[in-house]
């Protein structure tokens, strides 16, 4: 896409939707710390993975779906949600507004992914997850604006340009046995994204689950450090955005040898409006 990465490619395999009779289905177990049940096939494909901080040109939210920050936290343990509420969820909004220019910033959720068993059993914690993805579609991005927000707030961001933003952070020893894998938006196909339902206890939603095509490019950002967050986007309502929606899953890190320790990470969700201040 004429963004030529200068640094080393990691070869690595990727698990795609391949197919399902009828419109797939995704269990959310009750369990946090137990994987989801899934309907449908899926394959495992080797691709070639660059490394995105050797770009000739740094990767931005809406031409590629996603872009590197670095903002420090006060945050001293990752597990106490008082402190997410209190600390990360406000430092993420100052940050948000800072690098989108974003009017207001909604946060309505986060995610702690473990990949080592007996912690994540005992943090409650949910896996990485490793089928490529999309977390909304063109009906559960709205749909979960109206869920979160109250009546007036929710109109006035439907109202407006939005999008629906993950920050993704590293919050343990090292990411690198388990690193994200992020599309370029712009060498996704329509027909690559797959709609299928995401079944809570007391809800449902839709999110795109990801085929595979010949055109893709991959990319990862290797070496995450402690101040730097992963920004992902996975919706926008602006029809004409070269990245309206960003692939991405997780892989096998080859070049991770078994000394590098399991994956944690954090996932902050946020709605970001850039509707004229109220």
């Amino acid at each position: 896409m004429g963004n030529e990465d200068t640094g080393k490619s990691v070869e690595g395999s990727l698990h795609f939707f391949h197919h399902c009779e009828g419109k797939p289905v995704i269990e959310m177990s009750e369990m946090h710390s137990e994987p989801n049940a899934r309907t449908g096939e899926f394959r495992d494909i080797p691709v070639t993975l660059k490394d995105a901080r050797r770009l000739a040109e740094r990767p931005v939210l809406d031409r590629e779906g996603f872009e590197l920050g670095r903002f420090e936290t006060a945050v001293s343990d990752f597990y106490d949600d008082d402190q997410i509420t209190a600390i990360y969820y406000p430092e993420i909004a100052a940050f948000l507004k800072s690098a989108t220019g974003a009017t207001s910033v909604h946060i309505f959720d986060h995610t702690i992914r473990v990949q080592e068993d007996g912690k994540r059993t005992e943090k409650q914690a949910r896996l990485p997850v490793a089928p490529i993805h999309n977390d909304y579609t063109e009906w559960s991005g709205p749909k979960r604006v109206r869920d979160v927000m109250p009546e007036a707030e929710a109109e006035r961001y439907l109202g407006h340009r939005f999008t629906m933003v993950n920050v993704w952070r590293s919050i343990g020893e090292s990411a690198e046995r388990l690193p994200l894998a992020i599309a370029d938006a712009r060498t996704l196909l329509p027909d690559d994204f797959v709609a299928s339902d995401l079944v809570y206890q007391d809800r449902k939603g839709e999110i795109f689950q990801v085929r595979h095509s010949m055109g893709q490019e991959w990319f990862y950002f290797p070496d995450m450090q402690p101040d730097e967050v992963v920004l992902l986007k996975c919706f926008d309502n602006a029809a004409d955005c070269p990245a309206r929606y960003t692939a991405h899953g997780t892989f096998e890190n080859p070049l991770a040898g078994p000394h590098v320790p399991p994956r944690e990470s954090i996932e902050v969700r946020t709605m970001i409006s850039f509707a004229p201040p109220a």
